[in-house]
């Protein structure tokens, strides 16, 4: 895969943390292994992140409504780069879009029922 976006329905110390014990994938190679792609974005309930591959650390893109830098500080057990100025993340899909209202929320339902749940719940009371 050339472009892996990662997500979490929690973010938390727990989930996003320091060191983990077993690596499945590796998120970067060393430089003498060439590999296609890898990670390029993380995104939880708080924020979204952007991976720069070169300093190999995740990077805030942007914050999610009603959150705040602090609030992922505090909930991020890994260290993090932030830009001079942090954006709001914007809705990537319209409200009323079919797409979203329709297959979407059914492929998500099937898979991660709980967290479909929670997302559309939150688009219908915007």
């Amino acid at each position: 895969m050339p472009r892996i976006i990662l997500f979490r329905t929690e973010h938390s110390r727990r989930t996003l943390v320091e060191k983990v014990a077993f690596v499945s994938a590796p998120g970067t190679s060393a430089p003498n292994v060439w590999r296609r792609g890898g990670p390029v974005a993380l995104v939880t309930p708080l924020c979204h992140f952007a991976f720069d591959t070169e300093r190999r650390r995740f990077r805030v893109a942007s914050l999610h409504p009603g959150h705040t830098l602090e609030e992922v500080r505090d909930n991020t057990g890994f260290a993090f780069d932030v830009p001079e100025r942090v954006i709001e993340t914007r809705s990537p899909i319209p409200r009323r879009s079919p797409i979203c209202a329709g297959r979407l929320h059914e492929e998500l339902a099937r898979i991660y029922p709980r967290f479909a749940e929670e997302i559309f719940e939150m688009k219908a009371g915007a």
